[in-house]
């Protein structure tokens, strides 16, 4: 054992001293935060196209409505996160930037030829699209057949015909309303909505008092449950796959058998998933203590839950030793980095199926298809957190069975690759194919 720990101490001081480590800390939070900035900017200035576009107005009422909503200001825009929005704030459609709203006059002329000619000049980029609303929609006789055409060359737009839309049907039941003689302000302020809150349940305090419960918002359910599972994987990965090319550059540069000299293959896999570990949980507790740093100062401590941070430590144990020792079985039973890498695809796979399926149980955490994949032994570390962080949590029975599955599947994996580096550290030559690493495993 003392060796395994003088082993486990010298990967980790040489993991933990490395560029690649310090900038890495660094780096990631920078990353986050300019994504979400870059994301921001991106969606104000992604689109600054000029749209340019006709219309065909067959009624001859409604153009002049959409022109006078091109013209006005536009408001600001109100995002889900605002306590304060109501429903039919956040269902608004922002309008296009540098719009512009031609009239088109048949006179006379064919349809069919006023189509080919305003399609002629989309082609030409004189107009982004152009629009035709026919007489009909403005009938008592309008039904879900009756359909408004939007002609555009670059259809995965899909911001101006959807402010179209809006404008367009606005003034429709406006003008219906008016030729019905109602009043449609009346009429609005009868079917004015109002806001649902979704809040956390009430409880009464011991003296007998109902503490009053704060409101949930949608982002708080995705955040820090996909946040704690995106920080095990992160911890993983940052130090996974370094052993892997360090055992590479050991075996390739015959380090390992001066190392097998002096220690036993079995102590030094132990040393190598110790130092693994150690490292792993060194990068969580840094990010997890600047997490719950930013919640407090920015006033979110409702957000922080220190419940989770033994079940989150626990977690990452298993999921360090599963996975090191699968990328630490890859590096000893290779010779080059290209066999390594072809060899560690299939293992990165087991490590995207809880990215892709956080969406779905954040969706539905207690739904059978939820419970059966955070039951899956290399995926329980991620998903089970997942929805450990989450209201309702599983029941105990599901938690409890998920420990016992991934740290039997740990020993296994662990024992599994002990027998691996046993044989394939002193073997050159030609990477070992599944078979081959069955008969090791053995052996």
């Amino acid at each position: 054992m003392t060796r395994s720990l003088a082993v486990a101490n010298a990967e980790f001081q040489a993991l933990i001293r490395t560029k690649f480590f310090i900038v890495g800390i660094l780096l990631v939070p920078v990353m986050v935060v300019a994504s979400i900035a870059f994301t921001n900017y991106a969606e104000k200035q992604g689109d600054t196209e000029r749209h340019r576009i006709a219309v065909i107005d067959r009624t001859g009422l409604i153009l002049a409505a959409i022109q006078q909503a091109a013209a006005a200001p536009e408001a600001k825009p109100t995002t889900p996160v605002d306590p304060e929005a109501t429903p039919d704030e956040l269902n608004t459609v922002t309008k296009p930037s540098n719009l512009e709203i031609l009239p088109v006059e048949v006179d006379g002329r064919s349809l069919d030829d006023v189509k080919v000619e305003l399609s002629n000049q989309v082609k030409a980029k004189a107009l982004f699209g152009f629009v035709d609303i026919p007489p009909t929609v403005l009938g008592d006789e309008a039904n879900d057949a009756v359909t408004m055409d939007y002609f555009t060359e670059n259809v995965s737009n899909r911001d101006v015909p959807k402010w179209l839309n809006k404008v367009i049907n606005q003034e429709i039941t406006r003008r219906r309303f008016e030729a019905a003689h109602v009043d449609m302000s009346l009429t609005d302020r009868l079917s004015k909505t109002t806001r649902l809150a979704t809040r956390a349940l009430v409880e009464r305090a011991q003296d007998g008092s109902v503490q009053g419960s704060r409101e949930v918002h949608s982002w708080e359910t995705f955040a820090v449950p996909f946040g704690l599972m995106y920080l095990l994987m992160l911890a993983v990965m940052m130090s996974a796959p370094h052993m892997m090319n360090a055992v590479i550059e050991e075996k390739m540069s015959r380090i390992s058998e001066v190392l097998l000299a002096s220690i036993t293959p079995t102590q030094l896999l132990a040393g190598k998933l110790i130092g693994i570990a150690s490292v792993s949980v060194l990068l969580a507790l840094i990010y997890l203590g600047g997490g719950i740093y930013f919640a407090f100062a920015t006033g979110e401590w409702a957000l922080v839950q220190l419940t989770l941070v033994p079940w989150f430590i626990l977690f990452l144990l298993c999921a360090v030793l599963i996975f090191g020792s699968v990328f630490l079985s890859i590096g000893a039973a290779c010779s080059d980095l290209k066999d390594a890498q072809s060899m560690m695809q299939p293992s990165m796979f087991f490590l995207i199926i809880p990215i892709l399926m956080a969406p779905i149980i954040i969706g539905a955490p207690n739904s059978t298809l939820s419970t059966i994949v955070s039951l899956v032994p290399t995926a329980t570390p991620f998903l089970m957190l997942l929805r450990l962080a989450m209201t309702p949590p599983p029941a105990a029975w599901q938690v409890w069975l998920s420990v016992v599955l991934t740290t039997g599947t740990a020993v296994l994996f662990v024992w599994a690759a002990g027998r691996i580096f046993r044989v394939g550290l002193l073997m050159q030559g030609k990477a070992p194919n599944l078979p081959e690493l069955l008969k090791w495993i053995r052996a």
